[in-house]
């Protein structure tokens, strides 16, 4: 039966094909024989046809009607379209992250405006216990959190550190202004040699005296540790402070050192809280 089907399909085709179809005139166009084909909605649709068939058709594509039902010659959306819009009905967009965070750095921008000291001094305190909490936890590791002592650190950022960071940079920028690179090597120069030690001395000082050891116990304190910190800030700090008198603006100056400070924190958190026996202090 199969052979039957095949054999007649080809003769009807050929006959089709061969059969020559009188001239009739038509307006502007040349002759064309219009074919019959079913849609999905069971109808009919007529469609030219010149005897040649189309990229799509050779593919086997069937083009999609603009309008209509959904058949094979139907129009309307592409499944997955129509699936994409279902399944986004009824959802909100996401959130505009970029613009929460301006508006969050334009609530800092006015804050600091308003009052710089005390926004100064709450960023280096965030700085200072960001770097001592992970001082304990990923880098000495011995085990128990010490609240008290990251309390310490802290302190002394939001009560030394902010507050001479504004004082210091401050009169800095405006004693040598520009950004050009003898401003900027001046500033890096005055930063290292002269502020990074006075620096020393506050921290070291203010960590004997939460720890009453006393005015000699300070001292030796500072005597003690001042050189490895002030060594140990020139491996970090003259590269950042080329950027931050390069490129931040005066009254962000503390936020750029905090964000910097937070890993060098680290490195002053564990040389301000060793303990004194193990270095021959008594």
């Amino acid at each position: 039966m199969r052979c039957l089907a095949v054999a007649l399909a080809l003769t009807g085709t050929h006959g089709f094909m061969s059969h020559k179809l009188p001239a009739t005139p038509m307006r502007g166009a040349a002759t064309q024989l219009t074919m019959r084909l079913g849609n999905g909605g069971g109808g009919t649709r007529r469609g030219g046809f010149t005897g040649r068939l189309g990229a799509g058709w050779k593919k086997g594509i069937v083009p999609r009607n603009p309008g209509g039902g959904g058949g094979m010659m139907g129009g309307g959306p592409p499944r997955d379209v129509s699936r994409r819009a279902a399944d986004d009905e009824g959802e909100e967009p996401p959130a505009p992250k970029a613009a929460e965070a301006a508006g969050l750095w334009a609530a800092y921008e006015k804050a600091l405006e308003k009052d710089p000291l005390l926004i100064k001094g709450l960023t280096s305190m965030t700085g200072f216990a960001i770097g001592d909490i992970l001082a304990q936890q990923f880098i000495e590791k011995k085990g128990k959190y010490n609240l008290n002592r990251t309390i310490k650190m802290a302190s002394f950022g939001l009560l030394v550190h902010g507050t001479t960071s504004h004082w210091f940079y401050g009169k800095l920028d405006g004693k040598i202004p520009g950004t050009d690179a003898g401003a900027v090597a001046s500033k890096v120069f005055i930063d290292q040699v002269l502020w990074n030690p006075i620096f020393g001395v506050m921290f070291f000082g203010y960590m004997g005296l939460w720890e009453r050891q006393g005015v000699d116990g300070t001292i030796k304190r500072i005597k003690g540790d001042l050189m490895t910190q002030v060594t140990g800030s020139w491996t970090v700090w003259p590269v950042a402070h080329a950027i931050n008198f390069k490129f931040i603006p005066t009254e962000q100056r503390v936020l750029y050192i905090n964000t910097i400070q937070i890993f060098y924190n680290c490195f002053l958190s564990i040389i301000g809280n060793r303990d004194g026996k193990k270095k021959g202090r008594k």
